[in-house]
């Protein structure tokens, strides 16, 4: 387990967790911008669908940035979340933002960016 957490922290791995980040983030923005209507039901709740996507975000941005921007990767993801609330209102779409669909993305956030560190805390004390 501490040789797969220890390649988490490799340059290549990084770039890739900043890559997928990107793509997570787009496929966030078309999810959240879209008619609900056109939605697939996954059979969860809205808000665990929100944090589980920003744990995903939030995870592989921090993962991204490295243990020592664990906080600005969480803003971030946050501050993505918020942007795209508000896209919502403008977007003409019948989506309408929602501050418990923001408190379920800064939940998200949050366990992304705990996961990540705690993952690079263990690979870098390998």
């Amino acid at each position: 387990m501490k040789q797969l957490l220890s390649f988490l922290a490799t340059p290549n791995v990084r770039r890739i967790a900043g890559i997928t980040s990107l793509l997570v983030a787009v496929a966030i923005a078309i999810l959240s911008l879209v008619p609900g209507r056109t939605l697939p039901d996954v059979h969860l709740s809205d808000k665990a669908e929100h944090a589980i996507a920003y744990m995903v975000l939030s995870g592989l941005i921090c993962l991204w940035l490295g243990r020592e921007r664990i906080m600005r990767g969480t803003i971030l993801a946050v501050g993505y979340g918020v942007v795209l609330e508000i896209a919502q209102a403008l977007a003409g779409t019948g989506r309408t933002p929602s501050l418990l669909d923001g408190a379920a993305n800064l939940l998200g956030a949050c366990i992304g960016a705990a996961l990540a560190w705690l993952a690079l805390a263990i690979a870098r004390a390998r």
